[in-house]
């Protein structure tokens, strides 16, 4: 068994990688810092190993992972879009089964929601006027709050333009950056 495993290494290896990337795509603000991370003590640990190619690999890796998880540059929002359209359907089926619960409000509110999975802390916040809903899932905080704002109309579009960053994803979504904190959101809220 020893010797399939040493011979199946390499595969192994890459394998973890791989799963550890595609975690990285569906993971918020720390679990991205956590494999970035990972991949930093990884190219440590190939240099005790003597495997240099590994050694470049893996720092590249930790370079790339620590680029893109920077809300300041774009290549942050082609990440969130790609992982917006892998989970689309789930986002709008959130959207479909809570809209009926939104209460009318002029401020933020938030909802808890059953999904984890679609935003930091399972909460959607929202603000309702009359028949107008934009909804946030933010999907990281890092100083500045980042992720996917749902507007039902025009109106709603037109609450959305006070954010720093809003790129529309297609007529109803889009991927946004703003500030302040989330706790002055949670703060607001009181």
């Amino acid at each position: 068994m020893k010797q399939i495993v040493l011979k199946h290494k390499f595969f192994l290896i890459f394998a973890v990688k791989l799963l550890l990337l595609v975690f990285y795509l569906f993971s918020f603000t720390y679990g991205r810092f956590f494999v970035t991370l990972l991949f930093f003590i990884s190219s440590i640990a190939d240099v005790f190993m003597k495997k240099p190619g590994w050694v470049f690999a893996d720092l590249s890796a930790s370079f790339i992972l620590y680029i893109v998880s920077n809300p300041a540059m774009s290549f942050y929002y082609g990440m969130e879009e790609l992982r917006f359209h892998v989970l689309e359907k789930k986002y709008n089926k959130v959207i479909e089964e809570n809209l009926p619960g939104f209460n009318d409000c002029s401020q933020l509110n938030y909802k808890n929601i059953a999904s984890s999975f679609l935003c930091d802390d399972s909460k959607v916040f929202y603000q309702k006027e009359n028949d107008s809903v934009l909804a946030l899932f933010t999907t990281g905080d890092s100083g500045n709050l980042t992720g996917y704002v749902y507007c039902s109309d025009d109106s709603a579009w037109e609450l959305a333009e006070q954010y720093d960053f809003c790129s529309k994803i297609n007529n109803h979504w889009a991927v946004f950056k703003m500030y302040p904190l989330k706790e002055q959101m949670a703060w607001e809220q009181r």
